[in-house]
C-alpha cells in the first residue's frame, strides 16, 4: 500500500507541476543524449535505476515521457555510432547508445525526411560517427531483445556523417559513372528500380544488397531475386546483373569488365 500511494503521489506530481510547463516545452532544446530523456522523469522516481523498476512504475515513467516528449514533438540532435542498417520492415538506422545505467538504451531511426536518405544510409559503414536529427517519435522502457531496456524512436530524421573531429563531413567526389536502367525480380516480373539505383549510387561511397528493402520494390514475394543494371562509364555501356542479397557499389560497377 505505502508502495502504491508514493507512485500515487509521483504520478499525481508530474500532473500538476511538471506538465504545467508543457508550453515552455515546445521551446525546449534538442535531446542531445538520453540523459535528456531521463531528466523529464521526477527525481523521486531514480530513472537511473529504473532496471529495478516495477512495471507500474515503467508506465508512469512511459506516461510521463509521452506527455513530456512524444506529444510536444520534441527534436532531437544525437551524435551517435552506427550500429547497422536493417530492414524493420523499411530501412532503419540504429545504435546502442553508451549508458551506465545498467540496461540497454537504443536509438531507432526508420522515417526520414529527405529523398536521399537512402543514398547516405548505404554509405554508412559500421562503427561510423553520425549526427541523427529528427522528432521523438515513441520513447518507452520496454522488454526488448530478451530483456529491459530504453527505446529511443525517430521520425523525419537527417542523418550527417562526421569526421573524427566532430565536423560533417565535407562532399566527396562522386564515381564517374550513370545508371541508364536497373529492374528487380524474376520470371516475368521485375520492377524498374532505376531511381532508386540511382539514388543509392550518387551518394559516394554508398554500398547495397540486392534486396527488397534497399530497392523499394518486391515484384516477386518469397522468390530469389536478380538486379541488372545497364550504366555508362566514359561513354561505354555496360550491363552489370547479381542475384538475391549479391553487394552493389559504385567501385564494383566500376571493375566490371
Amino acid at each position: 500500500m505505502k508502495a502504491f500511494l508514493t507512485l500515487s503521489f509521483v504520478l499525481v506530481a508530474c500532473f500538476s507541476s511538471g506538465f504545467a510547463a508543457d508550453l515552455a516545452d515546445k521551446e525546449a532544446k534538442p535531446v542531445k543524449s538520453y540523459r535528456d530523456v531521463l531528466a523529464v522523469i521526477p527525481r523521486e522516481m531514480d530513472p537511473h535505476n529504473a532496471r529495478h523498476w516495477t512495471k507500474a512504475e515503467k508506465d508512469v515513467a512511459n506516461l510521463i515521457i509521452k506527455k513530456k516528449l512524444i506529444a510536444t514533438n520534441r527534436r532531437v540532435a544525437l551524435r551517435i555510432r552506427a550500429e547497422a542498417v536493417e530492414a524493420w520492415p523499411g530501412l532503419t538506422l540504429w545504435a546502442n547508445l553508451p549508458a551506465d545505467e545498467g540496461y540497454p538504451i537504443r536509438m531507432f531511426l526508420g522515417k526520414f525526411k529527405n529523398p536521399d536518405s537512402v543514398g547516405k544510409l548505404a554509405a554508412f559503414r559500421e562503427g561510423d560517427s553520425v549526427l541523427v536529427e529528427g522528432v521523438l517519435d515513441y520513447v518507452a522502457f520496454e522488454d526488448l531483445w530478451g530483456g529491459g531496456s530504453l527505446s529511443i524512436c525517430l521520425r523525419d530524421g537527417v542523418v550527417t556523417k562526421l569526421q573524427p573531429d566532430g565536423k560533417p563531413m565535407p562532399p566527396q567526389p562522386k564515381a564517374s559513372l550513370s545508371v541508364v536502367s536497373a529492374v528487380y525480380g524474376s520470371g516475368d516480373k521485375f520492377s524498374d528500380v532505376t531511381d532508386r539505383v540511382k539514388q543509392i549510387l550518387d551518394e559516394p561511397g554508398a554500398h547495397f544488397t540486392a534486396r527488397p528493402h534497399w530497392l523499394g520494390a518486391d515484384p516477386t514475394v518469397g522468390w530469389n531475386k536478380a538486379l541488372v543494371i545497364v550504366y555508362q562509364v566514359q561513354g561505354k555501356r555496360l550491363i552489370f546483373s547479381t542475384g538475391e542479397g549479391g553487394e552493389v557499389s559504385a567501385e564494383t560497377l566500376m571493375k566490371n569488365p
